[in-house]
């Protein structure tokens, strides 16, 4: 089923959930299905986290005024507690029909239709392109997979009781055309392996239910990036999905958060998608789609629950608003305690309650406007402690509870390496164990920066590091593990060799550019979330380029650089975006406010590289002065390129990120010099590519601390977007653009 791609009508007027809408008789009707428990015949490995991921959807539909009676339920093994749905039915393909059916009969114009998916998904071949208006880039039908999914059929081409995306594609237009607004939001994926470890990937190997391979008829390089279903429309459709049509979904343990949950430890689980957007909507500040796209982004890059997971999709009218903010309210408060100076709180880092952050703390009567702040100081999962308090003048209270949210959130930095599993070490055991405690250990001063030690084959680690071919494979978790010599994603790797000095430094290099790059994306994507009061603030756009004819060969030379007379598309900020070959990006920043400000801008590939969008800018320290009420801009202009062209061989792919950083001047009126977060790629590492012979200005060495003091006035592990402990003024602003780049 193609990508739904809509066509929108910008003058709709947008409801939320019905209960917001201004029609008196709209309503919000869902439909969310959860699928956790399958047929072991199958092969199908059962997941834990959906039974969680439609309580706490029902708990937030029903908090905002959605009648209960409107939301079916599907799923199983549910508490007949009150926190927890009444479930409606299992969730089965007929079941799932029936009440997609049901919806298309009673919705009405102006009602609010949700339908959440969470479960396992996968892909099976496109056998009939020619009935469809689109067919299928890459010859591949997107499956959800309900409870009682059987065998791929030869006969019927089909896997039994699938739902595919055409026909969940049909069912949801046809609600559209009854003049509802529907949201889809499906927390599945649909290719890649059954787990990660403990993490859990939402998708079946395809061989388990006898698919047959295919061969991909297109190979559109930089395509747009696709959900699991696609849909047309006329503008009353929103799509949410977990990750792209190729990639992994994950659930893993979120032990703490919203209890009462089903699970305990490890079992407690929810996707990982689901929680991010669940936070979002808790917080209530988004006042679009696009917004609360942007915050879910914003999130998952700063993820501090495990590992990394691939980029989400988001489709349709992104742009409408969300009536009420985001649901409305603004985010719940936490009741805090008062004792000897110091705020404790029921929440922690699931929470956003991070170490760094700051809260706002309000009369225990209430009211609009806050008696004092705070700076959390620690926190557990669901605990956190506040000190630093600073009351407003003549509002100091006595101890006891005190209402407080999270006025600033923090932009903590963990960056978790796990050794390799003790089965894939062999005969390189004392070698790489001993390059690793160097590295990476005690012996090391990695902690410094916030780098630590996982438990080996940990899949929540930041990166993995696994044995074959006498090479230790230095694995992202969100790409795949691919040791195929000159491959677009090869994964980078050392040798291992009888020397532990050597394998160490190698190791430590390695381990520590791609950490300061993971840190330079998450305090970027950090301030480019953040709002800035009127009057502070640069603004930033960007625009991407594509010449597709050029794009779909990988080796075609490129359109020069700056070609306008190109198909151009507007970039959202922190909105992963299908790049590929030839791609030409165009970023401007201009200063409206009453700030001087100075501007950075970098380019961040997929092996950890960092260099500036503009070369000549290293001549003046990687910045440029925008005074304020010049109406002076910078342009930044650059190119995507999947092939090396000089090497005859292929570039690195995967997720990447132009940076663009903007500090106001400070009373010393004397620019950072930002040329201190250049640093060379990783390209060495693959076997069938050259070294970067490009020097960093700063040794590899570096403390991550000095790299970006200066910079977010942050300490190693903890560091809040504003430059300052005063709650007004200019702060760092920045825009984070993100690249899914294709072979």
């Amino acid at each position: 089923m193609k990508n739904l791609r809509l066509k929108w009508s910008a003058a709709m007027a947008a409801v939320v959930f019905g209960c917001l809408s201004t029609a008196v008789e709209a309503k919000t009707l869902a439909l969310l299905v959860g699928v956790a428990d399958y047929d072991e015949a199958n092969g199908i490995r059962d997941l834990h986290g959906p039974r969680n991921d439609v309580t706490i959807m029902w708990r937030l539909l029903k908090s905002r005024g959605a009648d209960p009676a409107d939301i079916a339920v599907l799923t199983d093994k549910l508490p007949a507690q009150p926190e927890f749905p009444a479930v409606k039915a299992l969730p089965q393909y007929k079941n799932i029909v029936d009440e997609l059916d049901h919806l298309i009969e009673t919705a009405k114009p102006g009602d609010t239709v949700i339908f959440y998916y969470s479960g396992h998904g996968i892909t099976q071949p496109d056998l009939d392109p020619a009935s469809e208006e689109e067919p299928e880039s890459d010859g591949q039908d997107q499956v959800l997979l309900p409870s009682d999914v059987g065998p791929y059929n030869p006969v019927e081409d089909g896997i039994k009781n699938g739902l595919v995306d055409d026909e969940l594609g049909k069912k949801l237009s046809a609600i559209q055309a009854k003049g509802a607004f529907v949201w889809a939001i499906v927390d599945a994926c649909h290719s890649g392996t059954v787990t990660r470890g403990n993490d859990v990937t939402r998708t079946v190997d395809p061989s388990v239910l006898g698919i047959p391979q295919v061969t991909t008829r297109s190979a559109t390089r930089g395509g747009t990036r696709s959900g699991a279903i696609t849909l047309k429309g006329d503008g009353k459709l929103v799509g949410f999905y977990a990750v792209d049509s190729y990639d992994q979904a994950i659930e893993r343990s979120f032990a703490g958060y919203d209890l009462p949950m089903t699970g305990e430890g490890d079992t407690q689980r929810m996707g990982v998608f689901t929680y991010h957007l669940h936070r979002a909507l808790l917080r209530g500040t988004a006042q679009t789609y696009r917004d609360l796209a942007q915050e879910v982004v914003a999130d998952i890059t700063g993820d501090r629950s495990g590992g990394r997971v691939p980029p989400p999709v988001f489709d349709g009218a992104l742009d409408l608003p969300i009536l009420g903010g985001s649901l409305g309210g603004g985010p719940p408060p936490m009741v805090a305690v008062l004792k000897e100076g110091t705020l404790t709180i029921p929440a922690g880092t699931l929470h956003g309650y991070d170490p760094g952050a700051k809260l706002a703390v309000y009369a225990k009567a209430g009211g609009k406007d806050p008696i004092g702040h705070a700076v959390i100081a620690s926190a557990t999962a669901a605990t956190s402690a506040a000190t630093k308090i600073r009351w407003a003048v003549g509002s100091e209270p006595e101890e006891g509870a005190f209402p407080v949210t999270v006025d600033k959130p923090a932009v903590t930095f963990r960056f978790a390496v796990a050794p390799p599993p003790e089965d894939e070490l062999g005969t390189n055991a004392l070698v790489v164990r001993d390059a690793i405690d160097k590295s990476l250990g005690v012996a090391g001063d990695a902690a410094s920066i916030g780098i630590e030690l996982a438990p080996p084959g940990d899949p929540q680690a930041d990166l993995q590091l696994r044995v074959a071919k006498d090479r230790l494979w230095i694995v992202r978790p969100e790409r795949p593990w691919v040791t195929d010599a000159g491959s677009f994603d090869e994964t980078p790797s050392l040798a291992i060799g009888s020397d532990a000095e050597t394998l160490a430094e190698e190791l430590k290099e390695s381990v520590w550019l791609l950490a300061r790059a993971a840190k330079l994306v998450r305090v970027t994507g950090a301030a480019s979330e953040a709002r800035t009061e009127e009057g502070y603030g640069v603004e930033i756009s960007a625009n991407v380029y594509r010449d597709g004819a050029k794009g779909a060969d990988a080796r075609a030379a490129c359109a020069p650089k700056g070609d306008t007379s190109l198909p151009k598309a507007a970039l959202s900020p922190l909105l992963p975006y299908a790049a590929g070959n030839c791609d030409y990006v165009e970023i401007s920043v201009s200063n409206p406010s009453d700030y001087t400000y100075y501007v950075g801008g970098f380019y961040v590939d997929a092996l950890g590289g960092v260099s500036p969008l503009i070369p000549k800018d290293a001549d003046r320290g990687c910045v440029r002065k925008l005074p304020s009420g010049s109406g002076g801009s910078v342009t930044y202009k650059f190119k995507i390129n999947t092939w090396d062209a000089a090497r005859n061989r292929p570039a690195a792919i995967g997720v990447e990120n132009a940076v663009v950083l903007a500090i106001p001047e400070d009373d010393t009126k004397i620019a950072p010099r930002l040329c201190s977060l250049v640093q060379p790629t990783l390209d060495r590492t693959q076997a069938t590519r050259s070294a970067d012979t490009a020097a960093a200005s700063r040794s590899s060495g570096a403390s991550l601390k000095q790299l970006l003091d200066g910079v977010t006035g942050s300490s190693t592990r903890a560091a809040t977007v504003a430059t300052s402990d005063e709650d007004s003024g200019p702060q760092m602003g920045g825009g984070l653009f993100v690249f899914d780049v294709r072979p």
